[in-house]
């Protein structure tokens, strides 16, 4: 059985190598050179927290979706006509398990994001979900690709930071915008059961609790890079199911200072639905088709339709760097508007702020080291369900400091603390619910394998 199943093996091989270069060899002919190459990293992390009423350490994958680990094949050949097209194929394997929800099958989720104090304990296994697949075909006149994709605007308020100094941190808010904010006093819906992600609600991604970044997410849909105008470059593209955007980066040199600016606007015609209208209707007596000692069992059934809305968001990013004393700044802001059926009960418009300052230097053999310290605020960005319950401002703020050590280009270590805290603004109800919430403490020490 052993040998029969290593022929089988034998066979399964040399077929596969035949159909592997036989478009090598078809190709050869017109001059196609063909090349493919498997890249990405890997991020893992222990993570511990402090919500004023516990504490806990585990094991979880690092970052949110796009930063965190990601394996990408990709290939590329040139086509007559000066030409040239290829594809990207990006998986993310998360370790943590993504289907905690009641043992309820939930799909391919960011670990990182969606867990809390109550479900991490539950973080054993992994996943590995599709994060992107597309093609593309090129030339002189710029780019176009098509599939599931990362858009113009996605990372707009990242990249933007000449440090690169990103897997500890970024203005998105991914560590702890699950966690259940602990310490809120008094009575109502709020207490107990809002996260720190529930003040940090963008409009374009509909209600996601990350801040900023906020059309950060892989897209289907189509890009179209422009040709390169010296150190501007400019894309624009079309995602399912209409959202337009487009975006400019500056990147140069100028002496020792390294210089970046980058600048974005996006619309969804289907964003803002977290603070759209809400209409609750309930139909009472529904029958259900059981019966208890011979009669219908009846229930009350409750629908929420939302209105429809629409929503537009701009985001600026600029970041310096001297290259010569490794001294380095960056700043994010983000400006989120909301039109329609927007309730009366939300904002229709939020505002997202984050900085960071450091310094980035080779001290050792190993390879630089970075420092830096940073600070976000997020800005009314609640929802029209907690508007309901008598919240009409907040302000979400963000500090936090971080040690990374580089080894060469291929692995970095770090350690990174962070500290939420939130001040909300409301009803004589909301202010007593939220007059003295405890922070969230946040320490995590994490490490990301390039190849």
């Amino acid at each position: 059985m052993i040998i029969l199943n290593n022929k089988k093996l034998s066979i399964n091989f040399i077929l596969i190598c035949f159909f592997v270069h036989f478009p090598l060899i078809a190709f050869s002919d017109e001059g196609i050179n063909p090349s493919w190459n498997i890249s990405g990293w890997i991020n893992e992390s222990i993570s511990y927290y402090d919500d004023g009423e516990g504490s806990d350490a585990v094991q979880i994958s690092d970052n949110g979706t796009t930063l965190g680990s990601r394996i990408t094949f990709s290939g590329s050949a040139t086509l007559p006509g000066e030409l040239n097209a290829g594809f990207d194929v990006t998986i993310e394997p998360f370790s943590g398990n993504p289907n905690f929800l009641d043992g309820i099958e939930s799909g391919q989720i960011t670990p990182l994001v969606f867990s809390n104090q109550d479900n991490l304990d539950s973080f054993n296994g992994g996943d590995i979900g599709l994060l992107g697949s597309s093609i593309f075909i090129g030339g002189s006149w710029g780019k176009v690709t098509i599939g599931l994709q990362s858009m113009p605007t996605d990372n707009i308020g990242v990249l933007g930071d000449p440090s690169m100094t990103i897997w500890s941190g970024v203005g998105a808010l991914f560590r702890g915008s699950g966690f259940f904010i602990r310490g809120a006093e008094g009575a109502g819906l709020l207490e107990g059961g809002a996260t720190w992600g529930s003040f940090a609600q963008c409009m374009t991604l509909n209600g996601l609790g990350i801040g900023i970044d906020c059309n950060g997410v892989y897209r289907n849909g189509v890009r179209y890079d422009l040709p390169a105008f010296g150190p501007v470059s400019i894309a624009v593209g079309y995602a399912n199911d209409d959202i337009y955007d487009i975006a400019a980066k500056y990147s140069d040199k100028v002496g020792d200072m390294e210089l970046r600016f980058h600048v974005g606007y996006a619309y969804n015609a289907d964003g803002g639905a977290n603070v759209a209208e809400r209409t609750v209707t309930t139909v009472a007596g529904v029958d259900t088709g059981m019966t208890a000692g011979g009669d219908p069992v009846l229930v009350d059934v409750t629908s929420v339709s939302l209105g429809d809305t629409e929503t537009e968001m701009l985001t600026m990013q600029m970041g310096l760097m001297d290259t010569a004393t490794g001294l380095f700044g960056s700043f994010t802001w983000q400006h989120e508007e909301a039109s329609g059926d927007v309730s009366e009960f939300a904002e229709d418009e939020n505002n997202a702020y984050y900085t960071k300052l450091g310094i980035r230097k080779r001290w050792n053999k190993l390879g630089d080291t970075a420092f830096y310290a940073e600070y976000g605020q997020y800005d009314d960005q609640y929802s029209a369900l907690l508007g309901e319950q008598g919240v009409t401002g907040s302000k979400l703020t963000r500090t936090g400091m971080a040690l990374e050590q580089y080894f060469g280009s291929k692995m970095i270590v770090y350690m990174k603390y962070e500290q939420l805290d939130v001040d909300v603004e409301g009803t004589d109800a909301v202010e007593e619910i939220y007059d003295d919430v405890d922070e969230l403490n946040l320490f995590s020490m994490g490490v990301t394998y390039f190849f």
